[in-house]
C-alpha cells in the first residue's frame, strides 16, 4: 500500500508501516498540489494543518485513493460525507490524546488544590504583585 503522511507521523509508526511493508512518504502539499498528489496514493493520514476538501477528493478520486485517516479526534478538516460519497473511507483516532487530556486535567486539579501555586507565577493576571487570576478560576470550580 503506498501512504502519504502530510503532517508528520511518529518515527517509531512509520517505520512500522514501513516494516510492514507499505511505501510511506511524508511530504506536506500545499492546498493547491494536494489533490493531484493523492491521486498516486492508496491511503493518506493528515492531522491539523492539511484540510481535505471537496476539491482535493474530485481530484483524487480519479486517482488511487481508497482511504483517509485523521490522526487526531475530530475530522472536521476533511469533508467526510463527500468522501464517503466518492467511494472513499475516513477514519480518525478518536482515542489518540486521551491520555494526555486526562494528565493535564489531573495537573489542573492538583494545582488548582494547592493553595500556594499561584505565587510561583508573577504574570498571572489579578490584585497584588503576583497575580490571583489563576487561583479564582481554581475556587470557581
Amino acid at each position: 500500500m503506498k501512504i502519504l503522511v502530510t503532517d508528520g507521523m511518529d518515527k517509531t509508526a512509520l517505520e512500522q508501516l514501513k516494516n510492514n511493508g507499505h511505501e510511506v512518504t511524508e511530504q506536506f502539499y500545499a492546498p493547491e498540489e494536494l489533490g493531484a498528489a493523492l491521486k498516486e496514493y492508496d491511503a493518506v493520514v493528515v492531522r491539523s494543518a492539511t484540510k481535505v476538501r471537496a476539491n482535493h477528493i474530485d481530484e483524487a478520486k480519479t486517482g488511487r485513493l481508497k482511504l483517509i485517516i485523521r490522526g487526531g479526534v475530530g475530522v472536521d478538516n476533511i469533508d467526510v460525507k463527500y468522501a464517503e460519497e466518492a467511494g472513499i473511507t475516513v477514519k480518525n483516532t478518536p482515542r489518540a490524546s486521551s491520555n494526555s487530556v486526562a494528565e493535564l486535567a489531573m495537573g489542573h486539579m492538583f494545582s488548582c488544590a494547592d493553595p500556594g501555586h499561584h505565587r510561583l507565577r508573577p504574570d498571572r493576571p489579578g490584585p497584588g504583585p503576583h497575580g490571583q487570576g489563576h487561583w479564582d478560576a481554581c475556587h470557581r470550580l
